[in-house]
């Protein structure tokens, strides 16, 4: 069986939203639905098989996986 395709949508996603730490901000910047982006980082983080934002409510934060994909990203919220 093959592995699915790498859901590229995701690393955008998830870019924008490690710069900005929300999905709502990340959202805005892509012309897309929060719940949109949600989703497409949920995608990739299961293609991964690891988490890269720890949830809490509306807020998000990377976690150590996030911060290692998005070294500049990471600097951010520390």
């Amino acid at each position: 069986m093959s592995r699915p395709s790498l859901p590229l949508s995701g690393f955008r996603a998830f870019e924008a939203a490690a710069r900005h730490l929300s999905f709502a901000r990340a959202a805005d910047e892509l012309c897309v639905t929060p719940a949109a982006i949600s989703h497409q980082v949920r995608t990739l983080e299961d293609y991964l098989g690891v988490a890269l934002f720890r949830r809490s409510g509306r807020r998000v934060l990377l976690t150590e996986a996030g911060q290692s994909c998005c070294p500049t990203c990471g600097a951010a919220s520390t």
